[in-house]
């Protein structure tokens, strides 16, 4: 009989052990499940917040590329509007000692159109 209750015993104590164990393990893995939450939701608040900023950047990049397309009409029409001017040959002109008054006269530039490519690009 004394057998049979040292058997019982250290049955007892066993399970009661094995309880414990099991107890510690769904503990620890309560705590890390925890933690993995806590990343998950950082995670997400990041994200969220990259979204938001993509959001704000692409409203802005279409705004540019509005601009950029206004302005290159812009341009164009006032390039259409405005009588060539030979500029090209007012530079080559000017760079072989050509006046402000022989580009007037020449290629019918205004003065100061022709000032101005002297300035820039006459002999220093």
């Amino acid at each position: 009989m004394e057998i049979l209750s040292l058997v019982s015993l250290l049955l007892a104590v066993s399970a009661i052990a094995a309880i414990i164990l099991v107890g510690l393990r769904l503990r620890h893995y309560a705590r890390r499940l925890c933690e993995a939450e806590a990343q998950i939701h950082s995670l997400t608040e990041n994200l969220n917040a990259l979204c938001s900023g993509a959001v704000g950047v692409d409203q802005r990049v279409s705004n540019l590329e509005r601009t950029g397309r206004d302005l290159a009409h812009r341009q164009e029409s006032i390039e259409t509007s405005q009588p060539d001017r030979p500029y090209g040959e007012a530079i080559q002109l000017v760079q072989q000692g050509a006046s402000a008054s022989v580009l007037v006269q020449e290629l019918g530039l205004s003065r100061s159109e022709a000032d101005l490519v002297v300035m820039l690009h006459g002999s220093k």
